[in-house]
């Protein structure tokens, strides 16, 4: 099973986030996602763009993602984190051949 790891403390915000996943995906070999680098920023575009690999396997690795504060949308980064991972939480009931893990740093 393929892992991708996301690792908060290497963001500055959720928009890199979005391109990560696009990087580490390879979404510029989808014809429908070759020229969005970032999906737009936009949940609704990950909800689309994580069909094209309901069917290949991956553990998604949440690292330092505290969900509890994150839950609480103190800020916009936050509401947005909140947004990615209840996209990631439907997409694993779905498709259960996928995993989602959280991990906290020791």
């Amino acid at each position: 099973m393929k892992e991708i790891i996301f690792n908060r403390k290497n963001y500055k915000s959720y928009k890199d986030f979005y391109t990560q996943i696009y990087k580490d995906l390879e979404g510029n070999k989808i014809q429908d996602w070759e020229d969005y680098e970032n999906l737009c920023y936009s949940a609704d575009g990950l909800v689309e763009f994580l069909w094209y690999y309901h069917n290949d396997s991956i553990k998604y690795i949440f690292k330092n993602f505290d969900k509890v504060k994150i839950q609480q949308q103190k800020n916009y980064d936050n509401y947005e984190y909140n947004l990615i991972i209840e996209i990631f939480e439907d997409f694993v009931k779905e498709y259960p051949n996928n995993q989602l893990e959280f991990k906290m740093e020791d």
